[in-house]
């Protein structure tokens, strides 16, 4: 037709005429309403289930309380020891209080008590077994001295070179290096060595005394020797001392006639 605008063309085919591009903020608005509008719903429908609009009667005194009633548990609190990274466990440690025996001597005899007859002159006379405990550490040598107490000190027996660390001398035994020195029954022509029982006179009651010493030297001097001798080296050589006394009566009818112990 005359006078109409010429239509362009590629080829054979009209070139369409393209679509206005759409903006992304108008769908953005869209959508985001949209959520809006449903977490709306969401919380009206939660209101709606937590409350019906009725008031909830009281509980009883027998009715538990609600299962959401928060509670407060009391944990004692609790010291851990140290973690090891060594082991890779928690280690413990323990303290043990250590408890010193005391120094003493042991006998057939509580302390005070009666000897035996066959320990004296009367009986068997043998000496009674030796026991002791809780002897210095530093002890070297251990020595026991017999004395009479009612008949000035009479010696019936002394004997040193005792093993500290074998707290037993047997009824009657002398443990091998052992050294005794002489007792008060003998005389300077015929002196006597070892253990002498008591031997008071007869119907009398003496009191003996055992008196244990722990050395801290060994003692040097042979077995015989004068016990003045012995008991010098002992007394200044003793770290510790340990004692029993015991008593002793002599029958009345005893055919003992000695004044000595």
């Amino acid at each position: 037709m005359p006078g109409a605008p010429a239509r362009r063309t590629v080829g054979s085919s009209p070139v369409p005429r393209s679509r206005p591009t759409t903006s992304g903020k108008p769908r953005t608005t869209r959508t985001v309403g949209a959520v809006f509008a449903g977490a709306t719903i969401a919380a009206a429908s939660l209101a709606a289930c937590n409350s019906d609009g009725r008031t909830l009667r009281e509980a009883k005194p027998y009715q538990t309380q609600s299962v959401y009633t928060p509670t407060t548990t009391t944990v004692p609190a609790t010291t851990l020891a140290p973690f090891d990274s060594k082991i890779g466990t928690l280690s413990t440690s323990t303290t043990v209080a250590t408890t010193r025996v005391p120094f003493r001597l042991e006998l057939p005899w509580s302390d005070g008590g009666t000897i035996d007859a066959r320990f004296t002159c009367n009986g068997a006379d043998v000496h009674p077994q030796i026991d002791w405990v809780g002897a210095p550490a530093d002890a070297v040598e251990m020595a026991l001295v017999v004395t009479d107490t009612d008949a000035n000190d009479f010696v019936h027996w002394v004997i040193a070179g005792l093993d500290p660390n074998d707290p037993l001398v047997g009824e009657g035994d002398v443990p091998v290096g052992a050294i005794e020195g002489q007792n008060d029954f003998g005389t300077e022509t015929a002196p006597a060595v070892g253990w002498r029982g008591p031997c008071p006179p007869a119907g009398s009651m003496h009191h003996y005394a055992f008196t244990l010493y722990a050395l801290d030297q060994q003692v040097e001097l042979p077995t015989g020797s004068p016990s003045a001798d012995l008991l010098s080296v002992i007394t200044s050589s003793s770290i510790s001392v340990a004692e029993v006394t015991g008593v002793y009566t002599a029958p009345s009818d005893s055919s003992t006639t000695t004044t000595l112990g």
